[in-house]
């Protein structure tokens, strides 16, 4: 054991093993749901649903063993919501690509992130960003976490005449989310030690309870290896020539590069810069591997913010949310028992903890300042995509400098990414 808290410095780094190993399990606990969810969105595209699971449970155990080990970071990587919906609904369904073509575009995208990162140009960009960009885009992550935990419960939902509205709370998954919440809030502020587990095992006895789990048709049985179709190396490069080939690879590189840009800077705002450059490689390697595997390409999972929440401050954390992850096809029939509704409730709190720590710090006596900080943030709700908020933040930030006068507080590096954004919503649209 000593040995182990040595490499992962452990104590250096402020915790214990007993943390670690309880934020590890609450990590996994509140993502684990993806390796199903991420197979039901990508089966969409003509993926076979049982290849997808396999292929995203091995693709989050290599993605997280690496971040523990050569990064020594906390941070849990996992195929992404927007990811996944980037590859079945835009790659697939908006281009038109085979989901073999759209796997090489992610093979491409992953080569290149982890090369800007390698030569730390993503370092470069880090400090060509304005603090109050950088506190904006930590706060917005941390709104883009409570609005995914109201919509996911069903709290929140869409409305023809208002967008969103609020759900008949009394029905059974919103219940479940807001006594979950409740339960969770009264140990979080008691600070009970292992809360947010105490709180997801609280939350399936209630779902259970209001109807939601059901566990009377609960059966344990292994996926069927006959059922696999081939889902490793999948690449077909044969529209690699084509304009709109590349539009695609520039647009998801953006969405990949900035969404996790964003998020790691939120989680790791006190960290020293070389730990965000690692784990910012460790993302880029792991979306290589993902390519590799049949997946959609992995970000910084939101959820991850939970066992951060909990204490986990080293390496082991993520480390061990890739091994549980290994075991996880032993464990299928059991994740399911796990509904989004009690998630859910985790990432509210998780979420206000964000936005707390970040919005105070915007300077608030600056309108050049604010205004962009606060689109940045209610667009990265609204549009419910990180790159996107941030691409409006920066492009009215470097705006805002220049119409008042004030073009020499913008950085080179600045100009360059509000072109690129804007060259990035043309090409969304056109």
């Amino acid at each position: 054991m000593a040995t182990v808290q040595q490499f992962f410095k452990v104590e250096e780094r402020g915790s214990t093993l007993q943390t670690e190993v309880e934020a590890s399990v609450t990590s996994f606990v509140s993502i684990v749901y993806i390796v199903a969810v991420n197979a039901l969105i990508l089966s969409q595209t003509g993926m076979n649903y049982n290849s997808v699971m396999i292929a995203t449970i091995l693709t989050t155990a290599f993605s997280n063993i690496l971040m523990g080990l050569y990064a020594k970071s906390p941070l849990i990587l996992a195929p992404g919501m927007s990811d996944n919906a980037f590859f079945a609904y835009i790659l697939v369904g908006g281009f038109a690509f085979t989901w073999q073509e759209s796997l090489s575009i992610v093979f491409i995208v992953g080569i290149i992130f982890f090369l800007l990162t390698y030569f730390n140009i993503t370092g470069q960009l880090l400090r060509a960003i304005p603090a109050t960009m950088i506190k904006g885009m930590s706060a917005g992550v941390g709104f883009f976490l409570i609005f995914l935990g109201l919509k996911n419960s069903e709290i929140i939902v869409s409305s023809p005449d208002t967008i969103v509205a609020l759900n008949n709370i009394f029905q059974p998954i919103p219940l479940t989310m807001l006594a979950t919440l409740l339960v969770g809030l009264f140990l979080f502020v008691k600070n009970v030690r292992g809360n947010f587990l105490l709180t997801i095992v609280f939350g399936v006895v209630i779902s259970i309870f209001l109807g939601v789990t059901d566990i009377s048709s609960f059966s344990y049985s292994l996926i069927d290896a006959r059922s696999l179709e081939p889902f490793i190396f999948q690449f077909d490069f044969s529209s690699v020539l084509s304009f709109n080939y590349w539009i695609a690879v520039f647009s998801l590189l953006i969405l990949v590069v900035f969404q996790n840009l964003g998020t790691q800077i939120s989680f790791l705002n006190s960290e020293d810069p070389t730990v965000l450059k690692k784990t910012l490689e460790a993302n880029g390697l792991s979306v290589i591997m993902a390519s590799v595997l049949g997946c959609s390409s992995t970000c910084t999972s939101a959820e991850g913010a939970t066992g951060i929440a909990v204490g986990g401050k080293s390496g082991l954390t993520s480390f061990l949310v890739g091994i549980y992850f290994l075991f996880t096809i032993l464990f299928i029939p059991f994740i399911a028992l796990i509904p989004l509704a009690v998630i859910s409730a985790l990432l509210v709190i998780v979420g206000s903890l964000l936005v707390a720590g970040n919005l105070k710090d915007i300077d608030f006596t600056d309108f050049t300042e604010y205004f962009p900080a606060i689109l940045m943030v209610l667009m990265m709700v609204l549009t419910f995509n990180i790159a996107d908020g941030i691409g409006w933040g920066f492009s009215f930030h470097t705006f805002l400098k220049v119409s008042t006068g004030k073009h020499k507080a913008v950085s080179k590096m600045m100009y360059v990414l509000t072109g690129v954004f804007i060259l990035y919503f043309v090409l969304k649209f056109i």
